[in-house]
């Protein structure tokens, strides 16, 4: 197989300039992307003015907003190799997410969440996978992955995190959204796959060997069926392991490079506007997957 196409056709980093949040431009930063890096200091000072007296993010990061996990855990783990510049940033935001932690060792969003949940996924399906108030699994994922990246060593509080994912894997190898739901989200393995590995979980343990396998068959039917949006999870199965895994990474890099629209972006499926927040994920992961592929 040749070596895929991983040069983005057209430029997405004026898109995100112009169109995308503030995380938006974290995220090409973090990805190497040298024009947006010109814009670091103004991406913090915004973060700084943008945070809740919490510590914690606003949902959709919007102004007076209440604090979101998800907001806060994403903008967290990007801001992982800039902690040295942002020291009091990122303790604040490691203090909110501590905070949201219950009992199970799940993560939980504030149920003053919930109206702005149902406004912006709907209140059904907002419902089925982001529920208010309970622990989730693919936002445990992403808090506790954000706490390892900057080096939170309150040992107890994550392996109760890791507990509470370890203990929650559905017999298919993926995980449900929260506990007792009867389906399995391959986007909550996504988000659970990083966190494992962060946290220190052996690459052969037989909890993430099943998640993992589980990505792979996802992923590999995702570019069959050229699902290009699928492949925001292209990067949490790790660097390839042989040929085969390596075919399905390779085949899914080139489904992001053949998907890019003229103005730099990507449509979320069933439209046909860029969507700002898909394309810089989809950048960030094409730099991740070749930086990953090179190194390999």
């Amino acid at each position: 197989m040749n070596k895929p196409r991983v040069d983005l056709h057209y430029d997405v980093v004026n898109l995100i300039l112009q169109k995308g949040s503030v995380a938006d431009r974290l995220r090409l930063i973090a990805a190497g992307f040298d024009r947006a890096a010109d814009s670091l200091d103004d991406v913090l000072a915004h973060l700084e003015h943008l945070l809740n007296p919490d510590g914690g993010l606003p949902f959709a990061l919007r102004p007076g907003n209440p604090s979101s996990v998800k907001e806060t855990a994403e903008v967290l783990a990007l801001l992982a190799p800039f902690k040295e510049r942002c020291p009091q940033l990122v303790e604040r935001m490691v203090s909110f997410l501590v905070s949201r932690q219950k009992a199970d060792g799940g993560f939980a969003e504030t149920l003053n969440l919930n109206p702005l949940i149902e406004d912006r996924w709907g209140s059904t399906t907002g419902r089925e996978w982001y529920p208010v108030g309970k622990s989730i699994t693919w936002l445990t994922g992403k808090a506790l992955e954000a706490l390892c990246l900057v080096g939170y060593d309150d040992i107890e509080r994550l392996r109760r995190a890791r507990d509470f994912l370890m203990y929650s894997q559905h017999e298919d190898g993926h995980w449900p959204d929260y506990k007792g739901q009867d389906v399995s989200d391959p986007l909550g393995t996504g988000n659970i796959l990083p966190a494992l590995r962060a946290v220190g979980v052996r690459p052969d343990h037989k909890v993430y060997r099943n998640g993992r396998a589980a990505m792979l068959q996802h992923l590999k039917s995702a570019v069959e069926n050229g699902s290009y949006a699928d492949m925001v999870d292209l990067a949490s199965v790790g660097p390839p392991e042989d040929e085969l895994e390596k075919n399905v990474i390779e085949r899914g890099m080139e489904l992001i490079v053949a998907s890019q629209n003229k103005d730099g972006g990507w449509c979320q499926p069933g439209t046909r506007k860029s969507d700002p927040e898909l394309s810089s994920i989809l950048a960030f992961i094409l730099k991740k997957c070749c930086h990953e592929q090179r190194s390999g």
